[in-house]
This record gives structure tokens, sequence and C-alpha cells, in this order.
């Protein structure tokens, strides 16, 4: 085989293939066995006529057999040898493919481009290191102390105030506009609801077994649209109060702490944990920000459209796991079809790019990822699915997906380099990463490739819920 390639404008590359006469003998001797059984020809059984005939009676579905063989076969051998790495589907021309001489042919494709970095180890970006204060401990323990609380019937009879609950029955009187007739439980008093706006505020001064009316109003979900108000009648069932336990050595003993001391140290560890690793992942996002300006690169749009592709069907996905009709969300979020286009297209580019720039950097920098770092993945997969890890792991290397999670966990690793330099330049190193046993820093990694490469067997209640309102 003779390949020549031509670099063309829009990182598209032009191989002109030269391959041997036998290339042609082979392919129309497959084609020949495989037509001769699916032809009739006069005088012979069927798969009994000579190549001959074959070729005479069937001359033109020989050769397009052979050539649809032929071709493919020997562009990924020149995709092989020269090792571009292409991003859709070739065009073919002057295809030459005729019996006893060489096949040649030209195919022109859309490649991963190259990527221009500028110096990225000047970056220079300050990490701020968190800071949990006694106020931020006090204000967890009233969560917790909230988040204990119970909801007792009320003994004493006096009207609703807020922050009292209730069980009441509503029921609307306009069910040209809206039908709902139901029990709704646990309401609190005072709170605005979205469902049924008002009814919160239309409990304030009400008494058990008292019933009442009120008005709700809907906003209008168009620009110039008017609001829908609806009447409905309330009627309170059962009322409560909430309980709080008294003091904060009851709290601690009921989270099963043996002192305050080890109930607020507790707490304190678990939001400077969470405040790192909410600090490193903005440095890392500052970070990143810079390190694609200094980065250049010609997207082909096909990369773009692929990937905004697979955006909105993830996205299709998640509203059909969540009961949300596309219609439906559009109308709830006061968008069209062409306005999610276009952000997703948006968003395309822009995971495109920084894709292109994180491998670029990991292969100047030679980042490795380890086997085991890659089984970690599965075996967090495999979790989420119930299934054996092998059995996910067999699964995603046929697909060709373990080779995904490789570059994702080796384009974390490289954004993890350029931070660590970026903050070391500003003369604030990072924290050293204090992680669970067996736990990996490629968690990340997993939660997406998650959702890529094993949608299909995840559980439908790991699927996200989409948000209408």
């Amino acid at each position: 085989m003779k390949v020549t390639t031509e670099k063309l404008e829009g990182s598209r590359v032009a191989l002109d293939v030269e391959c041997p006469s036998e290339v042609v003998g082979e392919a129309l001797n497959r084609a020949y066995r495989k037509l001769v059984r699916q032809v009739t020809i006069p005088g012979f059984r069927r798969g009994k006529a000579p190549k001959s005939l074959v070729k005479r009676y069937y001359g033109a579905e020989l050769f397009d057999e052979a050539l649809q063989e032929a071709l493919p076969e020997q562009y990924m051998k020149a995709v092989e040898e020269t090792g571009i790495i292409p991003v859709d589907n070739p065009e073919f021309s002057d295809i030459h493919f005729v019996e006893g001489e060489p096949l040649r042919f030209r195919a022109v494709v859309y490649v991963k481009p190259e990527v221009e970095l500028e110096d990225y180890n000047s970056i220079s970006v300050p990490f701020e290191t968190p800071a949990v204060s006694e106020e931020d401990i006090d204000e967890q323990v009233e969560m917790l102390r909230q988040r204990m609380a119970e909801l007792r019937p009320m003994e004493e009879e006096k009207p609703l105030e807020p922050g009292h609950f209730v069980t009441c029955h509503v029921k609307s009187l306009d069910t040209d506009k809206m039908p709902f007739e139901d029990d709704v439980n646990y309401l609190e008093v005072g709170r605005q609801y979205t469902f049924i706006p008002g009814i919160g505020e239309a409990l304030v001064g009400m008494n058990k077994g008292e019933v009442k009316r009120f008005t709700a109003t809907y906003p209008s979900t168009e620009e110039d649209g008017d609001d829908t108000t609806i009447e409905f009648e309330l009627e309170v069932k059962e009322v409560y109060e909430k309980h709080l336990p008294g003091d904060i050595e009851e709290i601690a003993k009921n989270v099963g702490k043996a002192s305050v001391e080890e109930l607020r140290n507790d707490i304190r560890e678990q939001l400077m944990e969470m405040r790192l690793r909410m600090a490193r992942e903005e440095h890392s996002r500052k970070v990143e920000e810079e390190l694609l300006q200094k980065a250049h690169c010609e997207i082909p749009e096909v990369m773009v459209s692929q990937r905004a592709r697979t955006l909105m069907e993830r996205f299709l996905n998640r509203l059909a796991n969540a009961n949300v009709s596309l219609e439906d969300y559009l109308e709830a979020q006061g968008k069209s079809l062409e306005d999610l286009q276009a952000e997703f297209n948006k968003q395309a580019e822009q995971d495109v790019k920084r894709d292109l720039v994180l491998e670029a950097v990991a292969q100047k920098e030679d980042v490795q990822v380890s086997e085991e770092s890659v089984d970690r993945v599965v075996e967090g997969l495999a979790a989420e699915m119930n299934q054996a890890p092998q059995a996910v792991k067999t699964t995603l290397e046929i697909r060709g997906a373990l080779d995904d999670i490789r570059s994702q966990l080796m384009r974390i690793e490289a954004l993890k380099l350029v931070a660590s330099r970026a903050a070391e330049n500003a003369g604030t190193p990072l924290p050293p990463e204090e992680q669970p046993e067996n736990q990996d820093d490629s968690d990340g990694a997993a939660a997406e490739q998650e959702e890529e490469v094993a949608k299909d067997q995840a559980p439908e209640s790991q699927a996200e819920t989409a948000q209408t309102e």
C-alpha cells in the first residue's frame, strides 16, 4: 500500500491511496462467493454458477459488492499507517477499481485538530484556603436541631401561626381551569408554595375544622400574558406543633457523639472538607479558563455538532426518566427548541476545546493513567448497576468505552498538574489531598462515564431529575 497525505483547511486531511491489484482480485472473489448464493443463472443451481457467468449477468452488482467491502477496509489500513485520528466518516473520490489493476482512491476526512499551546507553566492563580468559624458550626448545629424536630398534635386550640403545620383538604372551585381535590399533609403555615400560591399564607389565623376560601394567582409563563387566578376551598383537618431538642447535649447524643466537643469537631472537619473541595473546584475552574486562553486550535464543526447531539440526547433521556415532555419543559422555561439547541451548541464548543487542550497538555507532560485507576472507575459503575465489575469491564471494552475512561482520567490529571503549578506560582501551594481509604480521585470521571458509556445499563433511579420550575 502506498499512501500520501495532504493537509487541507478546516482540520481536514486528504489521503491518496494505492493498493496492489491483488486487493481488487481478492475483493471480487469474496463478492462472487457471496453473490452466487443469492442469484439465479439459467442452467445452474443456486451457488454453483462459475464466476465468469456471474460477472456476465450481474457484473455491476459484483463490482459494487466488491468495492463496498474493499474500500472501507483499505481506508482503515491507510488511517492506521498514517496515524491520523478521524472524527467523521470520509468522503471518497477518484476511485479506480478495475480487475487486474491497483485500487486507487482519494479519501478526505476531518481529523482531530492540532493544539498550539502557549507557555501554560506561567499561569499564576492563587488558591484561597477556606476557613470555618464558630458561627459556621453554630449554624450547622441549629440545622441539626431543626432536622431532629418532631411534629406533635397541638394540644391547645388556638389560631394557626407561622411555623405551625397542618393536614388539610384542598379543593379547586375553578375545575375548568384546574381540576384538583385532595388531602395535603404537613403544610407549613405561612410558607410560600408554588404548587398552590398563597395557601401557606391563607392558613394563618385559621382553626382546626375551619373551612375557608382563597384565591391563588399563577404567574403567566409568557412575557405579555395574563396571570391565572383560581379559587380554592381549604379545610383544616389536623394541626401540629414543632418540638425541638432542648439543648446541644441532647443533639450530640442523638447523633451518637460522646460529647458536645466531639460533635463540634466533627462538624468542623466536615465543613472544612467540603469547603476545601469547593475551593479546589473553583481554583481549577479559574486555571482552566486561563489555560484555554493560552491554547489555539481550529475545531471542526462536525466535532461540535456531534457533542451537541450527545448533550441533547442525554438531556432528553433525563426528561423521559422524570416523566417530563420536551414541550412541557420548554413551556415552563419560556424557551424555544432553537434556544435549547443554541445552548447545547455553545456548551459543546466549550467542551470540545477543553478536552482537546487538556489532552494536548497530557500528551506533552506524558501523563499516565494506571489500570488500577480505570478499575476503580469500573467498580464504581458496577456498584451503581448492581453488576459484577468484570462483566461491566468486558462490556465497556467491547464498546471501546474503556479508552474513553482512560482519556477522561488523563484529562483530570492534566488539569490537576497545571492547577498545582499555578497555585505554586502564586505563592499559595495547594493543600495536600486527604482522601478516605479506597477512594480514588477519579470519582468525577466515574460520574461522567456512568452517564456517557453505561447509561443504558444504569438503573433508572440514578437518572437526574429534570427541574421544570
